[in-house]
């Protein structure tokens, strides 16, 4: 009996040329997908960065510039793209006062008590301003006032004794320090008087050395010599004189809102941020380009009239 054996039928080249193509198609089509995705994801990135970079001058700027204060002359010089100002670092309380009254003892900034009677973002050293609450002659309000005076040396060790109730132990008492100004304390200024200290400081629209970027940055002055410039925050566009192309612009306003140039009459500063993204943005609805965004930050000064 004779057996037939089936063989398989095998592809033809139509049909695999088929399948390749089809293939294609599809990888094809799935790699466009996943480009227009990872396109659409960096795109995400930069605008998120965008966006950040915008809001970081709503964190650096107000805090410092809310406690410049109009009728203190505390702007020293100001521009379209920095402003030169008395920065609040810190406060402290006297404990005693040299014979001489051109030195005065603090508590140390770390008490077992966890109080912040001596608190400051760096410590006082020559250059800076204190301000020292002056009780005046009599026990009347009107004549109350601060002596300013000028710091001339650093932060010297002193005592201030637990008798005091500034300090609670031996340690904290030695631990003190020894505050020395160029003018001598006035006589309403007693113990218990409180003493803020100040520095010069300046902000500025800059560009770092070997940088097509530019910058927010931020310098400290002691004694009139400042320190080099930081980037606090940033990249923003780079600086114009057209107002409406620059990428940091500072607006000087008076009480009533019109625009000054005189510091005194300053009672509030708007500050006007424009940056844009790092690469063009491909996003569906819009076409492809760079975005750009921008930020106002209207801060008031402290003293205003």
């Amino acid at each position: 009996m004779l057996k037939t054996v089936s063989r398989r039928r095998g592809f033809t080249l139509t049909e695999m040329l088929f399948v390749l193509v089809l293939f294609g198609l599809v990888a094809g089509a799935t790699m466009r997908i996943i480009v227009r995705q990872q396109r659409f994801y960096a795109s995400t990135t930069d605008l998120i960065a965008l966006r950040n970079t915008l809001r970081d001058i709503g964190a650096a700027l107000p805090s410092d510039l809310r406690g410049v204060s109009m009728t203190g002359n505390d702007i020293y010089a100001m521009s379209d793209s920095s402003i030169t100002f008395r920065l609040s670092t810190g406060l402290s309380v006297i404990c005693s006062i040299g014979a001489t009254r051109l030195t005065a003892v603090i508590p140390p900034t770390n008490l077992s008590s966890n109080s912040g009677i001596s608190t400051w973002i760096t410590a006082p050293t020559t250059g800076d301003t204190a301000f020292v609450y002056n009780e005046g002659a009599t026990s009347a309000l009107s004549d109350d006032g601060w002596q300013q005076v000028p710091i001339t040396a650093a932060l010297t060790i002193g005592s201030c004794p637990t008798a005091s109730g500034y300090t609670t132990t031996t340690t904290e008492a030695n631990n003190s320090l020894t505050v020395t100004f160029g003018t001598a304390l006035v006589a309403g200024v007693v113990p218990g008087s409180v003493i803020r200290f100040y520095r010069t400081a300046k902000y500025q629209l800059y560009q770092p050395a070997g940088s097509s970027a530019w910058y927010l940055g931020y310098s400290e002055c002691p004694g009139g010599t400042c320190s080099a410039m930081q980037p606090v925050a940033g990249p923003y566009l780079a600086y114009s004189a057209t107002p409406a192309n620059t990428g940091l612009r500072f607006v000087y306003r008076d009480s009533t809102g019109a625009v000054t140039a005189t510091p005194s009459q300053v009672a509030r500063i708007d500050v006007i941020a424009k940056a844009q993204t790092e690469n063009p943005i491909h996003m569906p609805g819009r076409p492809d380009g760079y975005y750009s965004d921008s930020l106002v930050v209207t801060v008031a000064l402290r003293n205003r009239t």
